[in-house]
């Protein structure tokens, strides 16, 4: 005979698979009554995020994440599609979330993927194609038929032991690598990946050069086809003197 799952485990495991329900969806999955149980409901809520720290958009079960970037995916005339839930918060994002990871899509029309598990861009793109299923296909191609941009990897190494709180940015600037302990992995350290200072400042640097370049490109151009004009001028000219 199975033993019925109390209340505290139903609702630890909607909070796992969704961190972002609130107590009234809460109850409203598990078939509960909001008035009877919505306060204890919240009261689990605020324990699990109290004890995991839980900030958006870190996922304390995650082992490690890479997270790619899209920009100008407008959403303005699109309704919540089947699958998304929108985080009730002051940019009012919407989130997608499978066993492969988490896209977070803001009403701007940035769109964060949040991949876990093996790293393999194929893997990024099924997620991204699986969130955005609704788009026409050639939209989505769009999408992923070009090189994907990485803004930042993420590892937790597990320790098997409560870690102190630690904070360690001497390298963030320099090698885009922070190393630290904030309590959402309380027996893990965390290290998260970005490109440093430098990498954006020589990117810059070569599409201005690229730009400046192109300029002087068709300058260039413009000057040879003048010249040609006019060596075209001076051999009429020279032929009505004969």
């Amino acid at each position: 005979m199975v033993t019925p799952k109390s209340i505290r485990q139903q609702v630890y495991e909607k909070w796992v698979e969704n961190p972002y329900l609130k107590p009234k969806q809460v109850c409203f999955v598990l078939e509960l009554d909001y008035h009877i149980h919505g306060n204890y409901v919240k009261k689990l809520l605020s324990e699990y995020r109290s004890y995991h720290k839980f900030v958006l958009p870190l996922e304390p079960h995650l082992p490690h994440r890479r997270v790619f970037v899209w920009e100008n995916i407008l959403r303005d005339l699109v309704k919540l599609p089947n699958g998304w839930v929108e985080v009730v918060n002051r940019n009012k994002m919407w989130v997608y979330h499978d066993d492969s990871g988490t896209v977070h899509w803001y009403r701007g029309g940035l769109v964060r993927l949040y991949l876990k598990g093996p790293v393999m861009l194929a893997r990024a793109k099924e997620l991204f194609c699986s969130a955005f299923s609704f788009l026409p296909w050639d939209q989505i191609r769009k999408y992923v038929d070009v090189p994907l941009r990485e803004e930042s990897k993420h590892w937790v190494f597990e320790l098997g032991a409560p870690v102190p709180r630690f904070d360690i940015r001497q390298f963030e600037r320099s090698h885009g690598m922070r190393i630290f302990a904030d309590k959402s992995h309380p027996t893990g350290v965390e290290v998260e990946e970005t490109s440093p200072f430098w990498i954006s400042e020589i990117q810059n640097s070569l599409m201005e050069f690229g730009r400046l370049h192109e300029q002087f490109a068709k300058s260039l151009e413009e000057h040879v086809k003048l010249i040609k004009e006019w060596q075209k001028e001076a051999q009429e000219r020279r032929k009505k003197d004969n």
